[in-house]
């Protein structure tokens, strides 16, 4: 597996527990007088960080196809 794969499973991990700490969050905060403001801001910082994830992911998937390309021409010129 490349380091960019596994770069992006840790990703894909790292988001999973930030999604399970929101929803932990929720359950403990929700008799708290601030919960409800404590819960949507949270609720921010998470879709913000899903936005950032999913350009990452994007970007990750160019920088990997535009790597393979490079290799395969330099393998191409090589060769040649």
């Amino acid at each position: 597996m490349s380091k960019l794969n596994e770069a992006n499973d840790r990703l894909d991990a790292a988001m999973a527990s930030l999604e399970k700490a929101v929803e932990a969050r929720r359950g403990h905060t929700a008799g708290a007088s601030d919960a409800p403001q404590q819960t949507e801001q949270l609720q921010g910082e998470l879709d913000k960080l899903r936005a950032d994830f999913a350009t990452l992911r994007e970007t990750s998937g160019t920088v990997s196809s535009r790597l393979d390309a490079a290799i395969g021409r330099l393998r191409n010129m090589i060769d040649e």
